[in-house]
């Protein structure tokens, strides 16, 4: 981002400390955000396994009084929606117009959010992800790599959507969504100027 002069990663897990991921050193703990300055430094919440580990390090942070960024990729249009200030918006998205994203939510590469949706406190929507126009999302919802809702439906707090699955109905608060619906295909029945072929079955009432 321009004008920050030095970017680090922190992790609490020791293992990871003096690491490099993508080029940027793993530094040391959350602790090192008390040497922080307030004033000129940002910091942005990059966990995103789960909805509840993104919200505990989201309140680590804040304990320690930095200001979070707001990262929006700058060839991502935004232009009509509405994002809190610690909002993540990956390359490649597409955020619609009348849209609100809400404090510490997060939006990966590829993902879709529809016209008019609204993303609750903490969601991640995961890598092409597709959140169709008028969906209505609480608090802490969990979107995963090529979901897809259906226009004009509710996520509860707390439900999760498994990658690769379909909402196609309105999903109870704290819901684990996986798959998609199976739907039983008819055999059509063959014409009378069409003999039936070998391995083919015959439909009831044909000749």
């Amino acid at each position: 981002r321009a004008g920050w002069a030095r970017v680090v990663l922190l992790h609490d897990d020791p293992g990871r400390h003096w690491q490099s991921i993508l080029g940027v050193p793993v530094e040391g703990p959350f602790s090192l955000l008390a040497e922080a300055d307030p004033a000129v430094d940002e910091t942005a919440i990059l966990v995103a396994r789960t909805t509840a580990r993104r919200v505990a390090a989201g309140e680590r942070i804040a304990a320690f009084g930095v200001p979070f960024a707001q990262l929006v990729h700058p060839a991502v249009e935004v232009d009509g929606a509405r994002l809190a200030s610690d909002t993540i918006v990956y390359a490649h998205a597409t955020i619609g117009p009348d849209v609100w994203i809400g404090e510490g939510s997060v939006v990966f590469m590829g993902a879709v959010v529809g016209h008019g949706s609204r993303l609750g406190r903490y969601c991640v929507v995961g890598p092409n992800a597709v959140v169709n126009a008028r969906v209505d999302v609480g608090d802490r919802v969990y979107v995963g790599t090529h979901a897809s809702v259906l226009p004009d439906l509710r996520l509860g707090d707390d439900s999760t959507v498994a990658a690769g699955s379909a909402v196609m109905r309105h999903v109870a608060p704290g819901t684990t969504v996986i798959g998609v619906p199976a739907k039983a295909l008819p055999i059509p029945a063959l014409r009378r100027s069409e003999p039936p072929q070998p391995g083919v079955p015959v439909a009831a009432g044909t000749t």
